[in-house]
């Protein structure tokens, strides 16, 4: 029997939806979203030693993943579970730690508030005296890269020197002229660079760079893992390397000789950065 254009074109559609209806997803009922986890418990405590400096901790069990905001801190930014954050200026702030919990369920949310009534005052130690020139040296002190072996190393471990080790005399002549400069008065911290920073996330080219002149820093005693006293600058800011963190342990500091060691910007490495007074 043949069919006609009309009825072959009916039963072309019916064919059709009854396909849609077979391949349509069964929907099962009983799975379960998870629903949001309780809010991560914090601790805040402001140091005894420093009332500009506070310990973070995340008390709760089962989080394997956690992001500190810390706006007006230093650093602004923490995944640890314990750390210490650093405020130099006087004001209001909010701490906020985003937490997921193992299982699924979302990200929750914990904050709290924290004032400091007064800013960070900047003792004047020995250590300083060497930094700057002098608690009354109103020109400050200026530091350079030094031109020994070894001036830049750069390894996975701090101190480690597996990735890279400069030779003598072996950096670009723009990293010589550097010179990064701090005054006890106002702490405040100068880089000069002539014009031109070397770029590494470009190829380790000289590009020309304009410094802020407004930079201040801050010294905080047993701030390193292994209690040394630490340089700590605004984001952005930098010693010697422009992929450094603003955070830097002092190694060696006498009259002459400046040796920091900083994380990566983004971490998975350190540096190690040899100065010496010009």
């Amino acid at each position: 029997m043949l069919l006609t254009n009309h009825k072959f074109i009916q039963i072309c559609f019916l064919g059709f939806f009854l396909c849609l209806a077979a391949c349509d997803p069964a929907i099962d009922e009983d799975i379960q979203i998870p629903s949001l986890p309780a809010a991560p418990n914090i601790s805040i405590e402001v140091s005894s030693d420093d009332p500009n400096k506070v310990i973070i901790k995340d008390l709760s069990d089962g989080f394997f993943s956690r992001v500190w905001e810390l706006p007006g801190g230093t650093p602004e930014m923490s995944i640890l579970a314990v750390d210490t954050v650093v405020y130099r200026k006087a004001g209001n702030y909010t701490i906020t730690l985003h937490a997921a919990k193992e299982g699924g369920g979302g990200t929750s949310i914990a904050e709290q508030d924290i004032s400091f009534e007064a800013d960070a005052i900047l003792a004047c130690s020995d250590e300083t005296i060497f930094l700057t020139g002098g608690c009354d040296n109103l020109l400050g002190k200026c530091w350079t890269f030094s031109q020994v072996a070894g001036a830049v190393t750069v390894g996975p471990d701090p101190g480690s020197d597996e990735w890279f080790s400069s030779r003598e005399s072996s950096l670009d002549p723009v990293q010589y002229d550097d010179s990064f400069c701090f005054t006890f008065e106002g702490s405040s911290f100068l880089y000069r660079n002539s014009g031109q920073t070397i770029d590494p996330f470009n190829g380790f080219v000289p590009v020309d760079f304009t410094p802020p002149t407004d930079l201040t820093y801050f010294i905080e005693a047993n701030g390193g893992p292994n209690g040394e006293t630490r340089i700590i600058l605004p984001e952005g800011a930098f010693i010697g390397v422009w992929d450094s963190s603003p955070i830097y342990d002092i190694i060696l500091l006498t009259e002459d000789e400046l040796v920091l060691r900083s994380e990566f910007l983004n971490s998975g490495g350190w540096f190690d950065l040899y100065f010496v007074a010009r």
